[in-house]
């Protein structure tokens, strides 16, 4: 407050100097406060965007790992699946020209088949080279003598003879009106892993009795034979 003569008076007035000054800094006071207020605002939009492009970055690589993970579980499955069914192909495959049995399956599938028909067993053990060789070695004997007599069959040793030696596999059994002709021990007795074949196997299995994979004309001059011993008893 000051005073001022007005009229020879002295008149106490508010000076107007300061009284512009007061609301020119209440007006600036109120223009700061609505500045700040504008900015935290901006500033809040400004955090919520960046933290909804950091949460849509985290769901996009999310979802990019996600898709990833299912292609890739999808992928193993299929491989898995196509490797089984080629699995179930080749036993199937194998089955038809050398039937896997179970030691509930060789009264019948052996000893009372061995009655009418040769038979040639051989017995194996998983994680063998040795087995792993004669036994393909055996389907292709199969398959060359898949029109004869002889019935072929294959086996987990341990299965049909419980704690049969390791050292004793692969065996070649020879079945003969239910009982065992011979038992063929070892690869060496075939010509070793390098020597082992359709041949050797053939001559090796022949050796003992030559009954067993005979080819069509042998099976033939055998039935011929037969037959003609047949004659001569009746007639004789």
């Amino acid at each position: 407050m000051v005073q001022k003569k007005f009229n020879g008076n002295f008149v106490i007035v508010k000076e107007e100097e300061e009284e512009v000054k007061e609301d020119e800094q209440r007006r600036k006071g109120t223009r700061r406060m609505k500045k700040e207020e504008t900015l935290n605002v901006i500033f809040e939009n400004e955090r919520d965007e960046n933290d909804e492009d950091e949460d849509d970055e985290d769901d996009e690589e999310f979802m990019k790992s996600y898709r990833e993970k299912r292609i890739s579980e999808m992928v193993m499955r299929k491989e898995e699946k196509d490797e089984k069914e080629r699995k179930n192909d080749n036993v199937q495959r194998n089955d038809e020209v050398m039937m896997h049995v179970s030691h509930e399956q060789w009264t019948k599938e052996v000893t009372l088949i061995s009655r009418s028909h040769p038979v040639l067993v051989l017995l194996t053990k998983e994680n063998s080279k040795a087995c792993y060789t004669l036994e393909r070695v055996m389907e292709d004997v199969a398959r060359t003598y898949r029109t004869s007599r002889t019935k072929f069959r294959r086996a987990e040793a341990r299965d049909i003879i419980p704690n049969y030696p390791e050292r004793n596999v692969p065996t070649l059994i020879l079945y003969r009106n239910g009982d065992v002709v011979e038992n063929i021990v070892g690869i060496e007795q075939f010509g070793g892993m390098n020597g082992v074949n359709t041949e050797t196997v053939r001559r090796r299995v022949r050796m003992k009795s030559d009954e067993f994979l005979m080819d069509r004309g042998e099976e033939e001059a055998k039935e011929a034979e037969k037959r003609r011993e047949k004659e001569t008893a009746k007639n004789g």
